[in-house]
């Protein structure tokens, strides 16, 4: 057996990881795993890899799929920098039960909307559900005062604030009184309802109420928790794969040239090692090290693997701010930091120039 050594293997962009696949076939059928030097990759053995790094965009997401609103009564299982995957529990809140017997006088079935703010503070509003509800009162809409939310524009049900629209649900209010003869109303979901909760009915001390609520990840990506006064915002930026090199796959092994050959013998495509036309070169030195570093197959002297964050914004390019005080003006972008994921934005104000410093979240090209 020759000595290891590092060979790249060529083919077309794209097809990098059907080759890959074929080879890890070829060299288990033929029984030679014992000339690769095995990679350990997500707890698996392979003997070729393809080299990618993983990328996290800079776009704003505020009230995408990946960005999620969680009260404070509710129990966080994630925090910042941490890696999620789609179908992971974020948050959950514990079933809810009266303190003591209690009757259920009235239940409503209403329209809840929720306005967000620039400040992230929200206004919610009730509709009726017999009432209806406009065709652009949905999630993701921007909405300032005046805007009616019914299809009758009833001056009862009118938007009052400027912001953004973060939810739309239908809920029930129910209304109990207590054996104490004191009253309270709860917005409920319907979703999270008792089964055949009815009007006039008699509920025990105990009784549940508002069953238990969870909050899965729609999307696989690394965690920022941000704190506001009456909630936390959670957002999975999601951590896209770019191939390092296209058209290329590695492996370390030991083959001769004629195993080397064989190898890749009536493998589909156009596939060859890079070389002459009938001799195999090995990659070595600084070239397949720093591969390997990006690829996450060595670790960085200095510091821990981490997702690349790539700014899609320019020094010297006009943004407009979205959130926070400052949102609605637009502003020049005079620096941008990577690491932090802020820029700094000269805003007039005055007819001053003032340096705002923000999230990546904050701004959104214009």
């Amino acid at each position: 057996m020759q000595r290891k050594k590092w060979y790249a293997i060529q083919t077309y962009a794209g097809s990098e990881l059907r080759v890959k696949r074929q080879l890890e076939e070829r060299v288990r059928k033929l029984g030679w795993e014992r000339y690769f030097e095995p990679i350990k990759t997500n707890g698996e053995v392979e003997y070729f890899f393809v080299p990618v790094e993983e990328v996290i965009t800079s776009r704003s997401r505020r009230g995408r799929s990946s960005e999620y609103r969680i009260p404070y009564d509710y129990e966080l299982f994630v925090k910042t920098n941490e890696r999620v995957q789609r179908g992971d529990l974020i948050a959950r809140r514990a079933p809810r039960h009266l303190p003591q017997p209690a009757t259920v006088e009235k239940i409503e079935p209403l329209w809840r909307i929720i306005v967000e703010l620039t400040n992230r503070a929200e206004v919610e509003y009730l509709v009726p559900q017999e009432k209806g509800l406009r065709r652009d009162i949905r999630v993701g809409e921007r909405v300032r005062p005046g805007i009616p939310i019914t299809p009758d524009a009833d001056e009862h049900y009118l938007i009052d604030v400027k912001g953004q629209i973060v939810a739309r649900e239908r809920v029930r209010r129910v209304t109990i009184r207590y054996e104490d003869g004191s009253e309270e109303r709860r917005i409920i979901p319907e979703a999270y309802l008792p089964p055949r909760l009815r009007e006039g009915q008699q509920l025990p001390k105990g009784a549940e109420i508002e069953r238990e609520h969870k909050i899965y990840s729609r999307a696989t990506g690394l965690v920022k928790v941000k704190e506001y006064k009456d909630k936390r915002v959670v957002t999975v930026q999601r951590i896209e794969k770019r191939r390092l090199i296209p058209g290329y796959v590695f492996a370390k092994m030991g083959l001769d040239e004629e195993q080397m050959f064989e190898l890749l013998r009536g493998l589909e495509g156009s596939v060859r090692f890079v070389g002459s036309r009938f001799r195999p070169i090995p990659i070595e030195g600084r070239e397949m090290l720093l591969i390997q570093r990006k690829a996450g197959l060595e670790e960085a002297p200095s510091k821990a693997k981490a997702p690349k964050v790539e700014v899609e914004f320019e020094v010297g390019e006009v943004v407009q701010i979205v959130e926070g005080p400052f949102a609605d003006f637009t502003g020049e972008i005079k620096e941008i930091d990577k690491e932090a994921e802020e820029v700094v934005v000269s805003v007039k104000i005055f007819g001053r120039e003032t340096p705002v410093r923000l999230g990546f979240d904050a701004i959104e090209r214009i």
